[in-house]
């Protein structure tokens, strides 16, 4: 067998194997009922007293005049 063989062999596998595992993790999501109610997935993760527009989660040892928000004008 030539090297070449062998090296569009692998690509092709791994291909089939990727792709295969891509249309299997779909069929689960749709089978566990992940696509059944999208705009609540989207929701669920802000809190209804979180504030909008305002940084109220940072990095640990972060202070919040460290981010830079969206809008603000730069200071000089």
């Amino acid at each position: 067998m030539s090297e070449m063989f062998i090296f569009y062999l692998l690509i092709v596998g791994s291909m089939v194997v990727l792709g295969g595992s891509a249309m299997y993790g779909i069929y689960w999501a749709v089978r566990d009922g992940q696509y059944v109610n999208m705009k609540k997935g989207a929701e669920v993760i802000f809190g209804k007293d979180e504030p909008v527009g305002k940084v109220t989660d940072l990095f640990p040892g972060m202070k919040p005049e460290d981010i830079k928000q969206p809008g603000a004008a730069k200071k000089r």
